[in-house]
């Protein structure tokens, strides 16, 4: 079913194409979901109230082109998701002192090589910007994953463009930080075998 006759089909409220948008979509936006609440159970509860928000208000959306479908459900989701944090208190982080938006501290600015990052599978990244704390986390996702400004985030999260810029710096940073430590940890681990081989 095209993505065209999958929108029709919702709209008229057929069973068939609600499912075809369920199958078809929920595990991309699954996956987007993950990286902003960071636990599997935390995440299908918020997927089931985005497809529960896209079934109810798919009247508003205008077909416009291919991929038009799939970006308006992840905007979705990603709202979605930014309202279960809010609810859960977990974006109460993003209220910064002054002292947090100085740059980062010495200390989390080494930073990983293209190579380094490159070593590492998507799955061994995502679960690294998982274990982020909420504020860095949802920054993150929403400037280098999905391409939000820091002015659109500002207006998102109800904080400053420099809070929201000191906050990426920070979690790129801690990332950073995390891809050395996994890699100097498996490094060890290698070294450890061939020697004992």
């Amino acid at each position: 079913m095209k993505e065209r006759d999958i929108c029709r089909g919702c709209k008229r409220g057929n069973a068939v194409a609600q499912r075809e948008l369920y199958d078809r979509y929920s595990p991309n936006l699954l996956a987007v979901i993950y990286r902003y609440v960071g636990n599997d159970d935390d995440a299908k509860d918020v997927l089931h109230d985005t497809f529960v928000k896209a079934y109810t208000m798919i009247d508003s959306f205008a077909w416009a082109g291919d991929g038009s479908l799939q970006a308006w459900l992840t905007r979705i989701a990603v709202n979605t998701a930014l309202n279960f944090l809010r609810s859960r208190k977990r974006l109460s982080a993003l209220t910064i002192d002054t002292a947090d938006l100085d740059d980062p501290p010495p200390e989390m600015m080494e930073e990983a090589t293209v190579t380094e990052v490159n070593s590492l599978d998507a799955s061994t990244i995502l679960e690294m910007v998982a274990e982020l704390p909420d504020g860095y986390r949802t920054v993150f996702n929403l400037y280098c994953l999905d391409g939000y400004s820091h002015r659109e985030i500002a207006e998102q999260l109800g904080i400053n463009e420099k809070s929201s810029s000191s906050q990426l710096a920070r979690a790129k940073a801690l990332l950073a930080q995390k891809i050395k430590n996994y890699i100097n940890e498996h490094n060890n681990y290698n070294h450890y075998e061939q020697q004992y081989k």
